[in-house]
């Protein structure tokens, strides 16, 4: 089935190999059925196709796929540099930037980065003292 699917799915793309909508739902729909690699390569042809010049308005969104991804695979290296990517993004609201900062902060200390999690933390801290459980995270981070 998974055989199937792919080919339809490849013989569509062939022609829209520069369209990053399509990448980006297969991505999704490759990280739904548990395949990480397949959706990290046509979420990361997503990126490269907005990186040619190709309007993509959820290219916030496909980083934090892929950061989402690599952190499941155990690469929270990789996961840090898409979360980077996503607070890029210009226009993002305060909530969505403290959002990422959050997820960036839980990905460096994945990373072992303890002092870069401390950081990214009191950042998230720093706009919203209630957000999740940041206050006890940057506590052990300290301790």
């Amino acid at each position: 089935m998974f055989g199937e699917l792919k080919q339809d799915l490849e013989a569509g793309i062939a022609s829209s190999d520069e369209d990053p909508e399509t990448h980006y739902n297969l991505g999704i729909a490759f990280r739904e059925m548990g395949l990480l690699d397949e959706a990290i390569g046509e979420l990361q042809k997503a990126y490269q196709a907005f990186d040619r010049g190709h309007p993509f308005p959820q290219i916030m969104q496909t980083y934090t796929w892929l950061a989402q991804c690599f952190l499941e695979k155990g690469v929270p290296e990789a996961a840090v540099r898409w979360y980077e990517k996503a607070l890029s993004v210009n226009g993002i609201d305060g909530e969505t930037r403290t959002a990422l900062n959050y997820e960036l902060a839980s990905a460096y200390e994945a990373a072992g980065d303890r002092q870069a999690a401390l950081k990214r933390f009191t950042e998230v801290y720093g706009s919203n003292i209630d957000y999740r459980d940041v206050a006890e995270r940057i506590k052990a981070l300290k301790s």
